[in-house]
């Protein structure tokens, strides 16, 4: 189909293919024409003229002719039948014949006259009585004329000369052959004329198809790439311009095709970025939000005792006492929640330096579940440590301390399931120490799992509030781990949830 659409591409005015042949065919019938008025016009003329030169020649070898040898009679023969011309030639200005065409075998030998021997050459001179119909040329070394001979009815060329013997010579040549071999080569050059016009024209009809195939071909590509599809190349096949311009739209679809791409890239990345600004948004608002509504209640119940306090309520003063007691510790929780907000402003600032040093990993999860032992042992959960030996890490301790807390913390408050337990493990690589927290519980939904890491997120909104616990512990993980340039996440397990870190591993050199 795709030959067969190339062959014959949708006729209309614009087709390059159908333009060109056009023109090509135009050239073929004006050439054919022009040689076909030629050939009818002039063949004949063309044809006298050759007659002409022909009679003259003759006479010029005729010149070159002893007369009186020998061989005289030979000679001219042999140069009339070359020419196959009629030839007559008398002594001086009389009728005396010293040859004639139609009497040479009897005049070899013997020389008539005219008025003499006229019922001897009766049939010569009947076939020579000739009736001057046209003398068309005259020239210094003689006459063209047309002549008749009456008895035949044929019309001659005649060619009347003086040889420089002083002799008079009459050459002649029939007019109807003359004019017959003119008709023949007129015809034969008509159809000669006729076949190479179709041949042209055939020719010119395959040029046309494969000189505009690349160009149709270059028309369809450019339309795709119009639509934007860059799929399509063209077929450079030669080196010259057509093959430079093929090679150049490719360039040119491949140019296109990568801005594009580029251009869908950066459209894509400032979706991502417009949606991230949205997120941003939300998660200030939120921010504020939830800031206001951790700060409003403990204000509320600082607000409440302080004004019952100074309305004396009570009497008692343990009453006094415990209302004090309530404010300092809604105060505490306060002052928490500002210290942490102003942790995370910091860390996320870029403005803090981490005092990074060799420490050991063992000993810090050690010491840090030791003093959470009590903790653990009340709530009734089974701590299971895990750990490879001699795991010695090289980044700040105290801030990958709060990390391990954070999730301790949390595996804390969301230990679940009939046989509760918390798991800490850890597994090395070439450069890192993966550090994991498990605990059972319920599995975190899947849309949750990257908003964990956002200010004040609770994974469970029914905790209470006595836990002490904000929401933006997870926040503090994410920018102490984004400081170290190392990774962090969360994954559900089959009967609960682990969190994991990255440390950076120091690797002794073995080879002192």
């Amino acid at each position: 189909m795709k030959k067969f659409h190339l062959l014959f591409p949708k006729a209309q005015n614009k087709s390059v293919m159908l333009q060109l042949f056009i023109q090509l065919l135009t050239i073929v019938f004006l050439m054919v024409s022009f040689l076909l008025i030629i050939n009818s016009t002039f063949i004949e003329t063309l044809f006298y003229a050759r007659t002409q030169a022909d009679l003259s020649r003759i006479v010029y070898q005729i010149n070159d002719i002893d007369l009186s040898s020998a061989s005289f009679y030979d000679e001219v023969k042999e140069i009339e039948s070359a020419d196959t011309s009629y030839i007559e030639i008398f002594r001086g200005n009389s009728n005396m014949l010293l040859y004639s065409t139609a009497m040479n075998d009897l005049r070899k030998h013997f020389v008539f006259d005219f008025e003499e021997n006229k019922h001897w050459m009766f049939d010569f001179a009947n076939a020579r009585n000739l009736v001057d119909l046209e003398s068309f040329r005259i020239s210094d070394n003689g006459v063209y004329m047309i002549g008749k001979d009456t008895a035949s009815d044929i019309e001659y060329v005649v060619y009347q000369s003086v040889l420089k013997t002083g002799d008079r010579i009459n050459v002649y040549a029939q007019k109807n052959i003359i004019e017959s071999n003119a008709q023949y080569t007129s015809d034969i050059m008509r159809i000669v004329i006729c076949v190479i016009g179709v041949a042209l024209m055939i020719v010119f009809f395959i040029y046309s198809w494969r000189f505009t195939r690349p160009l149709i071909e270059m028309n369809e590509v450019t339309k795709h790439v119009a639509k934007m599809d860059f799929s399509k190349k063209c077929v450079a096949k030669s080196t010259n311009e057509l093959g430079q311009l093929a090679e150049n739209i490719n360039s040119m679809s491949d140019s296109l095709s990568k801005a594009m791409g580029d251009l869908k890239e950066k459209n894509r990345q400032l979706e991502i970025d417009i949606e991230h600004e949205h997120k941003m948004e939300k998660s200030r608002k939120e921010f504020v939000s939830n800031v206001s509504h951790e700060l409003k209640t403990p204000i509320a119940i600082i607000q409440g005792y302080a004004e019952g306090l100074k309305l004396g309520i009570s009497d008692n003063p343990e009453d006094n006492e415990e209302y004090l007691d309530v404010i300092i510790e809604e105060a505490k929780r306060m002052n928490t929640l500002v210290l942490d907000l102003l942790e995370l402003s910091y860390y996320e600032s870029g403005t803090y330096k981490l005092n990074e040093a060799e420490f050991s990993i063992n000993n810090m999860i050690e010491e840090y579940v030791s003093a959470q032992k009590k903790i653990v042992s009340d709530k009734d959960i089974s701590l299971d440590v895990s750990l490879p030996e001699n795991m010695t890490g090289f980044a700040d301790e105290q801030k990958i301390s709060m990390v391990l807390n954070n999730y301790f913390s949390n595996a804390l408050s969301h230990c679940e399931g009939e046989e509760k337990i918390i798991r800490i493990s850890a597994e090395e690589s070439d450069s890192v120490y993966r550090i994991r927290v498990f605990n059972t519980g319920k599995n975190i939904q899947k849309e949750t799992l990257e908003e964990m890491w956002s200010n004040f997120f609770r994974g469970d909104k029914s905790h209470r509030r006595e836990e002490g616990r904000f929401g933006i512990g997870l926040s503090i993980v994410a920018a102490i781990q984004n400081m170290h340039s190392m990774q962090f996440g969360c994954d559900n397990k089959e009967n609960g949830v682990e969190f994991w870190f990255d440390v950076k591993k120091v690797v002794n050199d073995l080879s002192i």
